[in-house]
């Protein structure tokens, strides 16, 4: 007889059946099947071979490294920002400390404190105590009640996307030089014809 009547002649034929048969149930049902199936037939299911289970191991062992290789200390991370401003600053805290900080030093809020202790920190002078509310009122923060205050979505980008600001607060230099002289020129030429 053959497989399509329904008589398998060895384990890969019935290997085959058993998956073409799982394959439309998502992972939990097919274990409980498998699991139900062998207890029916008396078998004990033998456990992750040693083969896929270093494999796992390894796994298990690069995802743990994963984390210490990305993170950096404020100093670093701020360095790597350039905030031109205490504003700008306070958002490259608010955002270390929320994103890029080891996991057991992450926080959703920063304070005044905070705000001076990442300034010691990264070796930057100690922002005025009004650098949280102008961040704030620069759009980058958002206050969180009792003298705490929260990265927005524009301090966020800023951050992630924005900074380092060389090029930024250049840009706008420029853009301010060349708006002045052209002023001057046409102020002249009245002058010059009176």
């Amino acid at each position: 007889m053959t497989q399509s009547q329904g008589i398998v002649n060895n384990e890969f034929d019935a290997a085959k059946i058993i998956a073409e048969t799982l394959a439309g149930l998502d992972r939990p049902q097919q274990e409980r099947a498998l699991r139900f199936a062998s207890e029916a037939l008396g078998i004990k299911v033998p456990e992750i071979s040693a083969p896929a289970a270093r494999q796992a191991e390894h796994l298990s062992s690069v995802e743990n490294v994963r984390e210490p290789i990305r993170a950096l200390d404020i100093k670093q991370f701020t360095e790597s920002k350039a905030p031109q401003s205490d504003q700008q600053f306070a958002a490259v805290v608010a955002y270390y400390y929320q994103f890029e900080a080891p996991a057991d030093a992450r926080r959703d809020t920063i304070n005044v404190e905070f705000l001076g202790e990442a300034a010691r920190l990264a070796t930057r002078k100690r922002p005025s105590r009004h650098a949280l509310n102008n961040a704030k009122n620069a759009g980058y923060l958002d206050s969180a009640g009792h003298g705490e205050f929260r990265l927005n979505t524009v301090g966020e980008n800023l951050v992630a996307i924005t900074l380092p600001g060389k090029a930024v607060a250049t840009g706008q230099k420029a853009s301010r030089q060349k708006r002045r002289p052209a002023g001057r020129k046409a102020s002249s030429r009245k002058k010059g014809k009176a």
